[in-house]
């Protein structure tokens, strides 16, 4: 009875807030809806390809729309330590400016510590950015170091091998290198909730509030809200 007390009040509040930020918050904040499939195939033990296929959306005047494609490869070293490689691209639809492509490589490490009830899981990502306009095909190039901070609740659903959990993530970015391209961050906080409706099937809401510079100016901090689903869909060898 506890847990599906608290399975309806965090699915009030997951789904309540962006009604509530979409209708009350002015101008000045960007809020968007990002939508992905994150598929995976586990190779072996020690091999795993997986990526992001997704649309994200900024519902403003004059606003912009983006294709995503990232695929990747994940390698596991022991229980805690994840090495993460891949390269993104990121194709974005402008009214008022040229249409933008960004080729991101990236190279990272995850990891937990410390373990227990409430674990904390650490990511550390380096990334190569050459954003293009897609009339001069002139680029912005530039290094970036990401970190994140996430801690994760998970309680058992009825059925066997299926659950909830509740995660809360903080997100910063530097760049080291170079002039930066369309997008800028700064900071992220993510209220996120999952739910495994089988092994090898998961379906996350999560709500991002979100720090950047505006792309004519520097000096512009702007915010950004915005809602995504995802859902994670996974295979193993010989599962086909």
């Amino acid at each position: 009875m506890k847990t599906r007390y608290l399975l309806f009040i965090l699915t009030l509040y997951l789904v309540g807030i962006p009604h509530c930020i979409w209708s009350q918050t002015g101008n000045d904040i960007s809020k968007q809806l990002w939508l992905d499939f994150n598929p995976s195939y586990r190779v072996n033990p020690g091999f795993e390809l997986f990526g992001d296929i997704g649309t994200r959306k900024e519902f403003e005047n004059n606003g912009w729309w983006r294709l995503v494609v990232k695929p990747s490869i994940r390698i596991p070293f022991g229980n805690r330590y994840d090495f993460t490689t891949g390269i993104g691209n990121f194709y974005t639809f402008n009214d008022i400016i040229s249409d933008r492509w960004e080729v991101r490589p990236f190279q990272g490490l995850r990891f937990t510590w410390p373990h227990g009830k409430y674990p904390l899981q650490h990511y550390i990502r380096l990334e190569e950015r050459f954003d293009f306009n897609t009339v001069t095909w002139e680029s912005r190039n530039s290094v970036r170091l990401r970190y994140q901070l996430q801690v994760s609740y998970r309680w058992h659903a009825y059925r066997p091998g299926r659950f909830w959990q509740l995660s809360v993530s903080g997100e910063g970015f530097l760049t080291i290198l170079g002039e930066e391209g369309q997008f800028r961050e700064l900071s992220r906080v993510t209220v996120g909730l999952d739910r495994s409706y089988a092994f090898d099937l998961n379906i996350r809401f999560e709500l991002t509030w979100q720090q950047e510079r505006f792309f004519f100016n520097k000096n512009d901090l702007i915010s950004d809200i915005y809602f995504r689903f995802r859902m994670y869909k996974k295979w193993r060898s010989g599962s086909f």
